[in-house]
């Protein structure tokens, strides 16, 4: 997204200023259109321009909780009969994110036009996914939009909570980790020192445990500055590695194979997966659709591959659930459900069943991953401070033994 400055003018004949974000300066001017602004002037921001609060912020882009609360309005609103423009019409005046409420105005706008919804939605792809669009397209043409906007609200949130979930089983850890190094730092940059003034006054010779505090404790002293640029300049690198492509790649296939976090990741990815499949099954979506479709919904590339394998087999002939259990990310229980499925005809039903077992395992498994972690973590960062602080006593407790 880029800013443009412009000058317009409303519909009573006055002159308005202001700035707005678009993909191009023809987004630019049908943004401003669907705000009933004639513009006059439209000119791009340039580095030195642009609003550092919005740079800070990334700009006015869309969250995935705007689009789930664009979503249940939509929904609400047509099924109560509301026509789709002037449905539109409502959230865009009522919607508190800017970044949303430019993408409502702009979808309207091309839907005046003569566009379909799906059409208009899939021009704003970080907003609207590929499983959003194709969902609606199916509903278009079913004439059945409300059943399944209702089913994508429920999708939505579901993979919201999933999403939590795997944040909160991760992010604790790292968090509690970082800290306990920042207090390791610290204690040896400025709580050792003053310890070593009053073992230097005792004129004892320092037990080995002590000089190695007292050594590393000079060594941060001395070189606290460049430690502090090496982090980040470390923290920046593995970002950007972890941005890459490589880097993802790398990542997404071996945190599956990660002892602890391994398998509660493979339960997350058949999970999606299953409600993915599931959502699109139910809405009209043919097989081999949803399967390319699921590829991008998925978040984890070495489950993204074999999908794109399995998409071969199906292509060829062969049963799903035949294929799924050739692949060890699938669990037995996942393939004999799919198995099931096939046989009666109802693939969606058990899909459905099958997410919502793993998502519940998931649940389940991240509670017993924070309990485990909490002690572990604790234990780990306890011992470090603490034989720190043991290795600085060990002196004074030899005067005292001693005297």
């Amino acid at each position: 997204m880029a800013q443009f400055s412009y000058t317009a003018v409303t519909k009573k004949g006055e002159r308005v200023k202001g700035a707005l974000d678009a993909a191009n300066e023809g987004e630019a001017r049908m943004a401003l259109r669907a705000q009933q602004l004639r513009p006059i002037q439209i000119a791009k921001k340039g580095a030195l321009e642009l609003d550092l609060g919005k740079l800070v912020k990334g700009g006015g882009g869309t969250k995935p909780i705007d689009t789930l609360l664009f979503t249940r309005q939509l929904s609400i609103l047509l099924s109560s009969g509301v026509p789709l423009v002037s449905g539109l019409d409502i959230i865009g005046s009522q919607m508190q994110s800017p970044g949303m409420k430019r993408v409502v105005l702009m979808v309207k706008e091309k839907i005046t036009g003569g566009a379909h919804l799906w059409e208009a939605f899939s021009e704003h792809k970080k907003t609207f996914s590929n499983i959003y669009v194709n969902m609606v397209r199916a509903g278009e043409s079913s004439g059945a939009l409300d059943v399944i906007l209702q089913r994508m609200i429920k999708y939505l949130d579901d993979a919201e909570k999933l999403k939590r979930l795997v944040k909160s089983a991760m992010v604790y850890p790292v968090t509690v980790l970082i800290i306990g190094v920042v207090v390791m730092i610290g204690m040896l940059a400025f709580v050792i020192p003053k310890f070593e003034d009053l073992l230097k006054g005792a004129g004892q010779e320092l037990p080995l445990p002590t000089q190695i505090v007292i050594n590393s404790s000079h060594f941060v002293q001395k070189n606290f500055l460049f430690i502090v640029i090496g982090v980040g300049i470390a923290v920046f690198l593995i970002r950007q590695f972890i941005q890459s492509k490589e880097g993802k790649r790398f990542i997404d296939y071996n945190i599956l194979r990660a002892p602890l976090f391994g398998p509660l990741m493979n339960k997350v990815a058949v999970a999606r997966f299953s409600r993915t499949m599931q959502t699109l099954l139910s809405s009209g979506v043919n097989l081999l659709d949803a399967l390319d479709i699921c590829r991008g919904a998925i978040g984890n590339m070495a489950i993204e591959e074999t999908i794109g394998r399995i998409k071969s087999e199906v292509e060829q002939g062969k049963h799903l659930s035949t294929i799924m259990a050739k692949i060890s990310y699938f669990p037995p229980m996942a393939v004999q459900m799919v198995t099931v499925g096939e046989n009666t005809g109802n693939v969606d039903k058990m899909l459905e069943r099958v997410a919502d077992w793993y998502e519940e395992e998931v649940q389940a498994m991240v509670g017993n991953l924070t309990k485990l972690m909490e002690p572990l973590i604790l234990v780990v960062l306890g011992g470090m401070v603490g034989g720190m602080l043991i290795s600085m006593y060990l002196p004074i407790f030899k005067m005292s033994g001693g005297a």
